[in-house]
């Protein structure tokens, strides 16, 4: 797993020198967009030996490879001129990021003034700690409350040997020490770590650590030090005789959960912080490694657990032997880098960014990719349970916060006991949980939308709904709340009849839910493309959701797409395919997925089951998957989706098991078991 050299074509690029002498910055970036011709890139952690290319590099782009990829490393070509470091800085300038201010950080550094736009200070070099001193795996500035977003690395001129940039995934190290060492985890992430550093009056080339408390916190006076050290609660420090300061941090978080970026989910826990970088390189004339590093409780932490972990990142790591104008980007929330010992001479320059400029984003677009974010995708879903309260109070137990019901299913009643049971032991609170019901079929005309409203409500024992969502596009004849509930699928003579209705008038109805204060956002079920637009041509209140059959066998590609097109998340119910059908007749047990061969390899490569795979497979593709079991340990098991990723190839691969088979389809089963022809999706 240790790569010392690539030597494929990996970017293909032409640039102009000097570009930035005589445009302004937005033509910089227009100028630098039209030249620029075909990038190649690498994706490091996926596939060290495959080059990609990308016909014109922009933010939106870089961003969403950088997301997705995690690490990607670009080379020109044998025919093409190197990268200079103009070059490099014209490339970050055009991506308009956040600029982030190098300040707190233990390593030396120097400015490089680049000729691009920002150039004054937006490059400097990298660690410039002595050749013979291994820099250890670190996220950049995890020290600090709110560590950088995007780190970039470009090679003026590589080390005669050694000095690779090795690279490790943070979410494998997490993986790695919640499985091995689950104390230290769950101590981790309640206390966070503290960090102890003595940091010199001036800077100390000889250190690796050894950049000055003046150079550190970029100020010139003891008064301006103590000023932003007195700011940070929980922060201590000492002057020392020798004029050095020791500072112990506040307790930092040390274990995160990235839940998106730029509009891509992430959904993984990933070991961010410092603790093994401190641990193993905090060490020189000042400092003493065994004590640079605490629980955020002031606990000791075990130094053979701390050992253990920096021999699994060695043993693990991806190291990266440069070339002579190759530039990386690295994803710091996610991606941990170290430096090897080196000989001879090494010029690496680094930068640092936080995420895209708010003035980047398009002031028109009205649909912010923010907007389409959940804090916890996995939901749990309540149809045809065998003990519908045992069940939702054991859902909840596990860890369930988002609860998928419907007036169709029969059990409202029932599920809204095991919630008020899960409150009153006190697992949860009423606004930890996002519930959504529906509307059924029989209650589309605009006078019965509030009656069935009211009626959810009182079987859940709620006095609001989070999400309210008409269940299919198909209106039909009302039948009384009284004389049979929930409905289903016939009138009270046992017919399915259709009604004429405009469904724009069911879509005002429910607006005036939210008006009155009865739902907090309202959407759609099983409904098409041209559906979606005849309710958005009315629409005072857009649909916040889309909820549709979606699977391996049955990926929707193009709906998903219009759908976030138009601004909705997209649910998805039956995310493992067939399972839930067999006993309706609508599946056999060839379609199950369970069984498919692709999907077993793809489990066994990454040591999950394959519900974890499909369920991971429908995160990534930013979709909500609902899932259901009435086993404690299924239900854990299908939460344990945040410490492996899919890779391109096994995405692609899951996409390719695609038959556009739907299990899920009234224009099949309502004549076949009701003797209504009905199709909604053709």
């Amino acid at each position: 797993r240790i790569y010392h050299s690539l030597p494929l074509p990996l970017k293909k690029v032409l640039i102009t020198k000097n570009i930035a002498t005589s445009h302004s910055f937005r033509s910089v970036i227009q100028l630098f967009h039209s030249i620029i011709g075909i990038m190649r890139y690498t994706r490091l952690f996926e596939s060290i030996d495959k080059s990609s290319s990308i016909e014109k590099l922009d933010q939106s782009l870089f961003l969403n490879l950088l997301a997705k990829h995690k690490a990607l490393l670009f080379r020109s070509s044998e025919n093409d001129p190197n990268l200079s470091v103009d070059d490099f800085g014209n490339i970050l300038a055009a991506l308009d990021l956040e600029p982030y201010p190098y300040v707190g950080g233990a390593a030396p550094r120097r400015i490089i003034k680049v000729n691009a736009p920002g150039g004054d200070n937006m490059i400097y070099t990298a660690n410039e700690a002595p050749p013979d001193q291994p820099i250890p795996f670190h996220h950049e500035l995890a020290q600090v409350q709110n560590p950088p977003e995007y780190i970039f690395f470009y090679c003026d001129e590589p080390s005669e040997s050694g000095g690779e940039t090795a690279l490790i995934d943070s979410t494998l190290v997490y993986r790695y020490v919640n499985d091995k060492f689950p104390q230290f985890m769950t101590k981790l992430k309640t206390h966070g770590a503290r960090y102890t550093r003595t940091l010199p009056k001036e800077d100390d080339l000889a250190s690796p650590i050894g950049r000055s408390f003046y150079n550190t916190y970029q100020v010139s006076t003891i008064a301006e030090v103590e000023e932003k050290l007195n700011a940070i609660d929980g922060l201590e420090y000492e002057w020392l005789s020798d004029g050095s300061l020791k500072v112990t941090s506040e307790p930092i978080p040390a274990i995160r959960f990235i839940e998106q970026q730029s509009g891509n989910a992430v959904y993984q826990w990933t070991f961010h912080n410092s603790v093994i970088a401190a641990f193993v390189g905090w060490q020189d004339c000042r400092n003493d490694r065994k004590k640079a590093v605490r629980f955020g409780n002031d606990d000791l932490m075990d130094e053979e657990v701390l050992g253990a972990i920096a021999l699994f990142m060695e043993e693990n790591k991806v190291s990266y032997k440069w070339q002579k104008g190759d530039f990386f980007a690295l994803n710091n929330r996610v991606v941990m880098h170290s430096r090897n010992p080196f000989q001879g001479t090494r010029r690496v320059y680094a930068a640092m960014f936080g995420g895209a400029k708010s003035s980047s984003s398009n002031p028109n677009a009205p649909y912010p990719k923010a907007a389409l974010k959940v804090s916890d995708p996995r939901t749990f879903g309540l149809w045809r349970l065998n003990d519908p309260e045992e069940t939702v109070y054991r859902a909840i137990k596990n860890g369930y916060r988002r609860l998928d019901s419907a007036c169709d299913y029969g059990n409202e009643e029932e599920v809204g006991r095991g919630i008020r049971r899960a409150i009153h032991d006190g697992i949860c609170k009423r606004e930890d949980l996002f519930i959504t019901s529906k509307l059924w079929n029989t209650y589309h005309n605009a006078r019965h939308v509030p009656l069935a409203m009211d009626k959810s409500l009182q079987d859940l024992g709620l006095e609001y709904i989070d999400e309210y969502l008409i269940h299919f596009p198909i209106s039909m004849e009302f039948v009384p709340f009284e004389e049979k509930y929930p409905p289903e699928w016939v009138n009270l003579k046992g017919e399915m009849k259709l009604e004429d209705n405009d469904i724009n008038e069911t879509w005002k109805a429910m607006e005036e839910l939210v008006v009155g204060g009865k739902v907090k956002s309202i959407g759609l079920s099983n409904f098409n493309c041209q559906h979606i637009r005849q309710i958005l041509s009315v629409a005072r209140i857009r649909p916040s959701t889309l909820q549709i059959e979606c699977h391996p066998h049955l990926n929707q590609e193009k709906l998903l797409r219009f759908a976030r097109e138009k601004g909705m998340k997209v649910s998805v119910f039956s995310p493992m395919g067939a399972t839930s059908y067999i006993d309706l007749n609508m599946a056999t047990n060839d379609d199950v997925l369970f069984h498919n061969e692709v999907i077993k390899r793809i489990s066994c490569k990454h040591n999950k089951s394959p519900a974890q795979i499909m369920l991971r497979w429908a995160i990534q593709r930013n979709t909500i998957p609902i899932s259901k079991s009435s086993s404690d340990g299924r239900m854990k098991e299908n939460r344990a989706l945040d410490d492996f990723y899919l890779s391109l190839e096994d995405v692609e691969e899951i996409n390719g098991l695609n038959k556009n088979r739907r299990y899920n389809d009234p224009g099949v089963f309502c004549e076949e078991a009701f003797g209504t022809f009905c199709p909604i999706y053709e």
